[in-house]
């Protein structure tokens, strides 16, 4: 073995370690969402669903490919290699093409949102708390009050349709501003605080924070996205290298 084929070596063995990390991470992460996702649900439409679901195959194909791509540099096996670039050409592939389809449909995503933070607010009830939990969620994180903003809790808004009949001065709790080490809003806090804008709660809407989160972050998200599909074409690189060496080396039977 020479030393440009066992540096070749090292370097999948690293890279293909960065893989298999990259890919446990995305199933991890896939897990997360499936789980914390009911909380959202009835914002997105059951949208987070198979969001996770995407999450979790493609992070187990990577985590797979990562290991495949080890054993096979280990092995020098070139069919496996062979099987490895393929297969990792054909992931990148479709992370180009789910990039693309996010760039191009993500206003209607965001439309959608909108459309879901609609429905969600004048479904809110507090005796059904399968109801509250992704508006309680989105205004306890994002520190913001209804969609456009607090108002929307109002009588005279008309949004909150099943809220407004036992609150129509109250918003809810999770509207309020919380002291510094504590994590839970006081019970009752948001009652008779929707007349104004009192000092009391956040009055800034939810949807206009979700959106700014979203303009803020795509960019970094999508950089590091094409830095990882970058790292992969160079790993399929040295993965082609590799198989070009092991192939060349490999002894000829006489018959």
């Amino acid at each position: 073995m020479g030393l440009g084929t066992g540096l070749m070596k090292t370097l999948m063995f690293v890279f293909n370690g960065i893989v298999w990390i990259l890919g446990v991470v995305l199933f991890v992460v896939g897990i997360v969402v499936l789980v914390e996702g009911q909380n959202w649900n009835d914002i997105i439409d059951n949208k987070t669903v198979p969001v996770s679901v995407m999450l979790i195959v493609v992070g187990l194909v990577i985590a797979i490919v990562g290991f495949l791509g080890c054993f096979g540099a280990m092995k020098q096996n070139g069919g496996m290699l062979l099987l490895y670039a393929i297969v990792l050409g054909v992931i990148i592939i479709v992370q180009c093409v789910a990039g693309i389809l996010a760039f191009v449909f993500s206003d209607e995503a965001i439309k959608a949102g909108h459309s879901g933070f609609v429905t969600a607010i004048a479904q809110y009830d507090t005796g059904n708390p399968s109801t509250m939990h992704g508006i309680d969620w989105l205004q306890k994180h994002l520190d913001c009050c209804g969609i456009q903003n607090a108002s929307d809790w109002r009588l005279n808004a008309n949004k909150a349709k099943i809220w407004i009949k036992e609150h129509i001065n109250d918003v809810p709790d999770t509207c309020c501003k919380r002291l510094r080490d504590q994590w839970n809003p006081t019970p009752k806090c948001g009652e008779g605080q929707g007349m104004g804008n009192s000092p009391l709660i956040h009055n800034g809407g939810c949807y206009e924070k979700m959106t700014a989160w979203l303009y803020t972050y795509m960019p970094m998200m999508g950089v590091m996205a094409l830095a990882f599909i970058f790292f992969e074409a160079f790993v399929i690189l040295i993965t082609c290298l590799l198989r070009r060496e092991t192939v060349s080396h490999v002894p000829v039977k006489m018959r």
